[in-house]
């Protein structure tokens, strides 16, 4: 009697529970090692991590379809390294940064200044409309080379980079999305899953009254907006059109009291305050302490605006995890003070990380 087991003829009810235990880059693999695995893959509706993830994205190489994932609750808390490559996400794939992410999914802008969403773990991509196809008052128009005109002022590239912000939102269900993207203070538009056009958010008049844009952060349909006053303008997206809130908050969290100085290094170059909204919705009120959550940095958002998860989804509690292109830092509120703890480029292949809590739904 022979002792090798066929591993493709293993109940599928079996399989099925030994999958749903698997993290989201073994599971991945499982999907394709054999037809068997595949389809009891698909009966099983969605996995996700509750722990976030890194993203490193390579160098400016030609012909890079790759990226590695990098397991940084197991380092932080064992020191062991754990890296996986995902493959074929497009040969111009290091040529493209990614500004935004949601789940498995990437907002990336490529060398031609356009947006597209791609899901690192199905390969699957949606073209976002042409800047172009923009309907409101700003002209936009695409200059030569790599540039685009917005009221006659040239962008290029590297300022759409450097001065972008933008959030991305994405049904996992039914592939539904939200993209808002503004570029320096006074340029905001948005498109979503059925149109073919980019829509203008005034940032400088009208109702919304956002006085500019420094940061915008996206949760539970509605918009949250930095101005330049420092006010946070909240844009309701539930309907067809972005109304904002009545009850908007008129508090300036950012200037009555003094923000902390987060020491990163030998030098004190951060700025940090963590702020909650006020039962009442009339103002912001300081938090001095996290206590069971971790805050997470440009999780889903960009530069500083951030979301907050429970600490017992690997990761430590009253504590900040933060990236800054190729550095990856962690800090406990209590001290207010930054550690580098990870260098994306100490082998010169990548060139900057992102934070992102992977998951995935099947069709």
């Amino acid at each position: 009697m022979s002792n090798k087991v066929n591993w493709s003829e293993l109940h599928a009810d079996v399989l099925q529970l030994i999958l749903e235990r698997l993290n989201i880059i073994t599971y991945v693999r499982a999907r394709t090692v054999c037809k068997n695995w595949y389809v009891v893959c698909k009966r099983i509706t969605s996995v996700h991590d509750k722990s976030p993830w890194l993203i490193l994205f390579p160098a400016g190489r030609p012909k890079c379809g790759s990226c590695l994932l990098f397991d940084y609750s197991t380092f932080q808390f064992t020191g062991k390294r754990n890296f996986y490559r995902l493959y074929n996400l497009g040969n111009a794939f290091s040529t493209h940064r990614c500004i935004a992410t949601c789940g498995g999914w990437l907002l990336m802008l490529d060398l031609r200044s356009s947006l597209y969403v791609l899901n690192v773990f199905t390969r699957e991509r949606i073209e976002l409309p042409a800047f172009e196809s923009h309907e409101g008052r700003l002209r936009v128009e695409r200059g030569q080379d790599t540039n685009f005109i917005i009221n006659k002022s040239s962008i290029t590239t590297r300022n759409a980079i450097n001065k972008t912000n933008a959030v991305l939102w994405v049904n996992e269900k039914n592939k539904g999305y939200i993209v808002v993207w503004s570029i320096g203070f006074s340029y905001m538009m948005y498109t979503k899953s059925g149109f073919d056009f980019w829509r203008e958010i005034p940032t400088r008049e009208g109702p919304e009254n956002l006085h500019g844009c420094q940061d915008i952060a996206y949760k539970d349909n509605k918009l949250y907006v930095l101005s330049r006053q420092n006010q946070i303008r909240i844009l309701d997206f539930s309907q067809e059109l972005p109304l904002a809130l009545p009850n908007n908050v008129e508090h300036q969290p950012f200037t009555n009291e003094r923000p902390w100085r987060v020491k990163m290094g030998n030098r004190i170059n951060k700025i940090l305050k963590i702020l909650k909204r006020h039962s009442e919705g009339t103002s912001w009120d300081t938090v001095e302490s996290l206590e069971g959550e971790s805050w997470i940095m440009d999780l889903g958002v960009t530069m500083d605006l951030g979301v907050t998860i429970p600490a017992d989804n690997g990761t430590k509690p009253n504590s900040i995890y933060y990236s800054k292109d190729k550095y990856v830092y962690w800090g406990d509120v209590s001290t207010q003070e930054l550690r580098m703890t990870l260098d994306v480029n100490v082998n010169r292949n990548f060139s900057y990380a992102r934070w992102f809590i992977p998951s995935l739904r099947e069709l």
